[in-house]
């Protein structure tokens, strides 16, 4: 029983948690609202902790928990990554300057992440995580006069959490209807489940990752005859060996830009992390290297990770001045050559929904004093917008867009020329506000939503979080949802976005039978090559 944790307690905890996490990570991924083969809260809470292990240092409690927390705050994916990452955060702050934490003190650092997670949210839903783990660390304050060890905290976390995750549906209707509970409030608790393991000093359990693999660079693309133009990435954290008293930090900073740019310098103590990009690094770590040992280096050539970025952040060549960029993100070539066509000036390549240091990376490219960032998909915006808070280096704005049509039509509106970037923002907004959108998806599993049953492979529309018609014939579907809009809503225009598993007769059939049903609605064809939704309708 451990009345207090230290630094390689802590990291144990976190290294348990996420190996725990990771095993149930399809079991988390499955606790999906709709039967839409796409759930990814247990990949994207797993894909942005593994990423504060990577990074975790220091032999000091405090100093473990904040380079964890740090790590995780850039590589949040998802809501339900940012969620926890702010979490974290709060936890960090709660054992700042901490050599170890009793049960007293880890109540309360609980209690700012908490209260971390909920900031994070502009507007905070129960019946979620955040519900979870609110009920949780109220738990653990409410009986914190009868907690004397770490375990005890935590026994009494987990089983309060796990009354309120089963509790969920009754909180929010729409997991109600689908009869499932909370997934990234399931996550939490997988994840507290193997601190608990890690506290009955039980093994580390196996686990076949497949998350974070390693990322092949075909190095024959390079010769005695490539420019490498653009450097190199350099990163120490420096163990300083001269007396602190002696050494001017803000000297050591300045006569760091002589030697590149880009340059970042962190102190924490008797330790310095430095990162600058130059054309000499061994310039930089002779410098360096007059004030101490390095504890950890990394040396990245930049013109052979330009290399692997081109098709990541696809950038706009033209030499038009605008007085704001606009980033956006899309799930394959397809549709990032499409928008990059529509005039964003970085359209990021992500499979999955990207990171908030991959957000970072795409303002970079930039350049831009002002950018307009496009999610496209429900679970990145908060991603995007915790990005837009870690770049200092313009104003960004992150528009709610919860899908590739709403950019679509977005982008068809903006005015490039346009100086005022907060009527860009308003006419963009107002576009997206009037438009009505229905998915169209072939169901991975048999399901009950609400009163109605859908059985795997059927398709079912969805708007929002209703399920409006489903059955087991597409075109049967979209002239039922197709009707029942029309009626309802004066629109001129359908977008149709057809994905991978649908063919371009099919669409153009269902197209040629609306225009002769509707007269004068126009049907507009857009191939995503998506593999999850086989139809998007936008009414215009």
């Amino acid at each position: 029983m451990l009345k207090t944790i230290n630094a390689s307690c802590y990291s144990d905890m976190l290294k348990y948690g996420v190996n725990h996490l990771e095993n149930y990570c399809e079991v988390v991924n499955d606790l999906n609202v709709f039967p839409v083969p796409d759930g990814d809260t247990g990949t994207n809470m797993v894909m942005t902790l593994k990423n504060g292990l990577g990074a975790m240092g220091g032999d000091e409690l405090g100093k473990v928990a904040q380079s964890f927390a740090n790590a995780t705050v850039f590589g949040a994916r998802g809501n339900s990554g940012v969620i926890i990452s702010q979490f974290f955060k709060g936890v960090s702050e709660g054992l700042k300057n901490a050599n170890e934490a009793d049960a007293k003190l880890f109540s309360k650092s609980l209690d700012m992440g908490c209260d971390y997670a909920y900031a994070a949210v502009a507007t905070p839903v129960e019946g979620t995580v955040l519900t979870v783990m609110k009920d949780a660390t109220t738990a653990v304050r409410e009986e914190l006069d009868g907690i004397t060890t770490v375990n005890e905290l935590v026994d009494v976390f987990l089983k309060q959490a796990r009354i309120t995750l089963e509790n969920t549906p009754n909180l929010l209707e729409i997991l109600a209807k689908a009869g499932v509970i909370d997934s990234g409030g399931a996550g939490l608790v997988y994840f507290f489940e193997g601190i608990e393991r890690y506290l009955k000093g039980e093994a580390l359990e196996q686990v076949q990752s497949q998350h974070q693999a390693a990322e092949y660079i075909d190095y024959s693309k390079f010769n005695r005859f490539s420019k490498f133009e653009f450097g190199y990435c350099t990163e120490t954290l420096l163990q300083l060996t001269v007396d602190e008293n002696d050494f001017d930090r803000k000297d050591f900073s300045e006569k760091l830009q002589g030697l590149g740019e880009s340059i970042v310098t962190s102190f924490e103590g008797d330790k310095v992390k430095v990162h600058v990009h130059t054309h000499t690094p061994e310039r930089v770590l002779e410098f360096c290297h007059q004030y101490g040992e390095f504890l950890s280096l990394k040396i990245e050539n930049m013109s052979v990770q330009h290399t692997q970025t081109v098709q990541k952040y696809l950038c706009a060549t033209s030499s038009e001045q605008s007085s704001f960029a606009v980033v956006a993100v899309a799930p394959n070539a397809t549709l990032q050559k499409m928008l990059s066509d529509m005039g964003a000036d970085v359209v990021v390549l992500s499979a999955e929904v990207p990171s908030s240091q991959d957000f970072i990376e795409a303002y970079e490219h930039t350049g831009a004093k002002h950018i307009i960032v496009f999610p496209n998909n429900a679970n990145s915006i908060l991603s995007a917008k915790q990005a837009g808070k870690l770049y200092k280096q313009a104003e960004v704005e992150v528009i709610k867009s919860k899908s590739i049509a709403e950019c679509y039509s977005a982008l068809a509106v903006i005015d490039f020329s346009e100086t005022d970037v907060d009527d860009v923002v308003d006419v963009v907004e107002d576009t997206i506000d009037e438009l009505y959108e229905v998915s169209i998806v072939r169901a991975a599993k048999n399901t009950k939503f609400g009163s109605r049953n859908i059985l795997k492979g059927d398709y079912f529309a969805m708007s929002g979080d209703d399920v409006i018609q489903s059955g087991g014939k597409l075109e049967y579907v979209v002239w039922l949802t197709v009707n029942e809009v029309v009626e309802d809503r004066d629109c001129g225009v359908i977008n149709m976005f057809y994905g991978k598993n649908v063919t371009r007769e099919q669409v153009e059939a269902i197209a040629n039978e609306i225009e002769k049903a509707h007269f004068g609605l126009e049907v507009c064809l857009i191939s995503t090559e998506d593999t999850v939704y086989d139809l998007i309708l936008s009414f215009e």
